[in-house]
């Protein structure tokens, strides 16, 4: 029980940090923006270039770990969609954002930390593959259904290029693919650069974690409860049980991956799901109600299931 509360609190300990710096005010706001852009625009990136770079590639089956993560996370999202479209009798396009927000998980700025600390680098390298195609993969669908909903005028080759520039500018992508790439390319990491970009790493996911505290302090959870209880169950609850009966009942995945897709599926509604519903102007009080509810009950839900795998 030690061990589990020191990997729980390594990983909340942070984010309630953040979230009473900001609600607290201790801070002014133009120096947390400061600290986010710090924190998520250049540290991250540099700890994400120095990882991939620097890490040696398991055989691992990769097309079972992407299938039972993805597959299990469009399942949700299609339940989303319909619950939000014949139950609460929400748009198309605001049942996509209903849908996304009920699968897509804060695999970054919450999941690098807690599978960092949890499995240790090397066993983290196929839940990275995960986090590389999050974004692309649920991001994707549901742009093409809110745009082609809204914008039925506009040519799917419009759509696809619009779907493509955001996903470019994606700086954790950017990174990743950078990191991949120097890899590849056989060229070894001068010792003193894998110093200082270690640095970095051991600086990031602090920072990042703590950047989603004062996030978080920004969000108001008392209205538009009843849609953020739904979509907390399906993201917390729903979707990890999904995964791991796939993972582990129908495609039979060792067992590091089966724990990688469900802790993974567990992660709480990310921040990411906001930026959507701002930039979409859609469900913004539901969303970021959900954003806080999900992180809350996450501390509950991610704990049973460290203890249920052993991982303490």
């Amino acid at each position: 029980m030690i061990e589990l509360f020191n990997i729980v609190a390594s990983v909340f300990g942070y984010i309630i940090l953040g979230y009473l710096i900001n609600k607290l005010k201790l801070i002014p706001k133009k120096y947390i923006n400061y600290f986010d852009f710090t924190g998520f625009n250049i540290l991250l990136p540099l700890a994400l270039i120095a990882y991939f770079w620097q890490v040696s590639f398991p055989e691992i089956n990769s097309i079972g770990l992407m299938i039972s993560f993805f597959g299990s996370g469009t399942i949700i999202f299609i339940i989303g969609f319909l619950i939000s479209k014949h139950f609460l009798s929400y748009k198309t396009d605001d049942s996509a954002l209903f849908g996304l927000a009920s699968c897509f998980g804060n695999t970054v700025a919450m999941g690098i930390p807690l599978m960092y600390a949890v499995l240790g680098p090397i066993n983290t390298i196929p839940y990275m593959i995960l986090v590389f195609f999050h974004g692309i993969v649920h991001f994707t669908y549901t742009v093409i259904i809110i745009e082609v909903y809204r914008n039925r005028n506009k040519s799917i080759i419009e759509i696809f290029y619009q779907t493509l520039l955001g996903m470019i500018k994606n700086i954790v992508l950017f990174a990743m693919i950078a990191g991949i790439i120097l890899n590849s390319s056989g060229l070894k990491i001068p010792l003193y650069i894998a110093n200082v970009l270690n640095i970095f790493v051991s600086l990031a996911l602090p920072m990042v974690l703590i950047s989603l505290g004062l996030a978080l302090g920004n969000f108001q959870i008392r209205s538009n409860i009843n849609g953020a209880i739904i979509l907390t169950i399906l993201k917390n609850l729903i979707h990890p049980v999904l995964a791991f009966c796939i993972s582990k009942f129908i495609l039979n995945l060792d067992e590091l991956l089966v724990i990688i897709v469900t802790m993974a599926a567990a992660l709480p509604s990310g921040s990411q799901s906001y930026y959507f519903a701002y930039r979409y102007d859609s469900l913004k009080g539901i969303v970021s109600s959900n954003v806080v509810l999900s992180t809350f009950v996450s501390f509950f839900t991610l704990s049973l299931l460290l203890l249920f795998f052993n991982l303490t």
